[in-house]
């Protein structure tokens, strides 16, 4: 009783439906879900006691199962941690395809991603491995910040390296990272089907993807700045570098279906594994994006798909690639329009302290799909 013995009754009842209330719908598909709470991170609806045990007044988690919210009380910090990395995983998605017909749109409300994630197609891939990467990196990074109470730096390696450096300082902690976005991301997948396969698959590439690219950073000691000696400890990626690895794959993603020992005598769980469709073609590796179905082509307008098409995008008309007006207009055309833009230029910092500019007018020509 004794924290909820100091708020008022009605903050109780809205606190338990918070917690332990699960809607009907979850328990028939959850997968996703969990995208909900992108927004967590910069609302104010939130209570926090002495102990800064996080009190959850956030009408979004209920979208969480249970084991989910029960992983966000017992590491208090991570709630903030988790949307924080779903936010920095949504802007990278929107960067890497910015150019393409398909670009990582979004929605407000409980259906971050639309309609897509409905397919098991190549988009559907990325991002749940795109997801499951960016909250993996952000619980990492916040332990080594502390921002998180149950977990620190990794402080495992320790003592000699080689001959001229050793380990020290604080590297981030992948392992729990992994760890935490494995508990909490994967338990939102239910069912037996090729689509719980797939989505398992991927977030474990998303996270595999970060602790792979992650590097070893050092500091010199040593008289007059000589690097006599130098600590060393281990340092997670960019995720604008994580994102290019995960782009690269889903241009070379393969595609599977469920694997078959042909053995009546197999066990269920030994059935439950992926191969690629084409048998000349190896299994997919963890580092691998895998997919069971095509994409729609993006082109045009699909209320039942939840695709928006491309008319009105921005195209470049010199370009044969991806973001080109051929490829990326699907063959319609384009307009072409100017527009007289005014901003700040010729700028010159005064002592002290100010900045004076001047204001220059240009024309910018825009070419957009039709």
């Amino acid at each position: 009783m004794g924290h909820w013995a100091l708020l008022p009754g009605w903050v109780s009842a809205t606190l338990l439906l918070a917690l332990v209330a699960l809607p009907a719908a979850l328990a028939a598909n959850s997968s996703g879900r969990w995208w909900g709470i992108v927004n967590v991170a910069s609302s104010t609806n939130l209570l926090t006691d002495s102990k800064s045990l996080q009190l959850v007044l956030e009408p979004s988690l209920q979208l969480l199962s249970r084991k989910q919210r029960r992983l966000i009380r017992q590491n208090p910090g991570v709630l903030h941690s988790v949307s924080g990395g779903l936010q920095s995983a949504v802007r990278e998605c929107k960067w890497q395809f910015r150019n393409r017909r398909w670009n990582c749109p979004t929605a407000s409300g409980p259906h971050l991603f639309g309609k897509i994630v409905n397919r098991g197609c190549r988009e559907t891939a990325f991002i749940f491995a795109i997801t499951s990467a960016g909250v993996t990196h952000s619980v990492a990074r916040s332990c080594s910040e502390g921002s998180i109470e149950s977990c620190t730096c990794d402080y495992r390696r320790r003592g000699p390296g080689g001959p001229d450096w050793h380990w020290g300082g604080c590297s981030d902690n992948i392992d729990f990272g992994r760890l935490f976005g494995r508990e909490f991301v994967d338990s939102g997948e239910k069912g037996r089907d090729l689509r719980f396969l797939m989505n398992l698959h991927n977030n474990e590439a998303g996270r595999t993807t970060v602790f792979s690219e992650m590097r070893q950073e050092c500091k010199c000691h040593g008289m007059s700045g000589s690097c006599t000696v130098r600590t060393c400890w281990m340092r997670l990626p960019t995720l604008r570098a994580v994102g290019d690895v995960l782009r690269d794959r889903f241009d070379g993603a393969s595609r599977v279906l469920y694997g078959n020992r042909g053995s009546n005598r197999a066990s269920r769980a030994e059935l439950l594994r992926l191969e690629p469709e084409d048998p000349a073609h190896k299994p997919p590796s963890p580092h691998d994006l895998v997919y069971f179905e095509k994409s729609p082509n993006f082109c045009t307008y699909s209320g039942r798909l939840g695709t928006a098409g491309t008319a009105g995008r921005a195209c470049n008309s010199s370009s044969p690639a991806l973001d080109g007006c051929e490829l990326l207009c699907c063959g319609r055309g384009h307009r072409t329009r100017t527009q007289r833009v005014t901003e700040r230029c010729n700028c010159t910092f005064h002592w002290c302290c100010h900045v004076s500019c001047r204001n220059c007018t240009h024309t910018r020509v825009l070419h957009e799909c039709l």
